[in-house]
């Protein structure tokens, strides 16, 4: 991963992940306030910001590798997009994540 280009992919795959899951889903306190048994809207919305989110960043991911020539991008893509897969999805079974933060 010594190539600077790949480097530099990587990081705009990293960042843009961060933007599109802003973007797609709530936030952690509305998210962590909810009670997933009493609303089902919420989870709905939080599974499909998630698919929305992670499509649009595999994608990023992909693209990216195919114009750097690394499999790096693409990686680093699938890994942030797993990190913040099991933080949304921690805020939603743990209610008063929020409050602790």
């Amino acid at each position: 991963m010594s190539d600077p280009q790949a480097v530099g992919m990587a990081t705009l795959c990293m960042t843009q992940s961060l933007v599109l899951f802003n973007q797609f889903l709530p936030r952690f306190e509305e998210i962590s306030s909810a009670n997933p048994a009493e609303d089902a809207g919420m989870v709905r919305d939080v599974r499909m910001g998630e698919v929305a989110a992670v499509i649009t960043t595999l994608g990023i991911g992909g693209m990216t590798s195919a114009l750097s020539g690394s499999s790096t991008p693409a990686v680093v893509a699938a890994l942030t997009a797993g990190g913040l897969i099991l933080l949304y999805e921690y805020a939603l079974r743990n209610k008063g994540v929020s409050d602790a933060v």
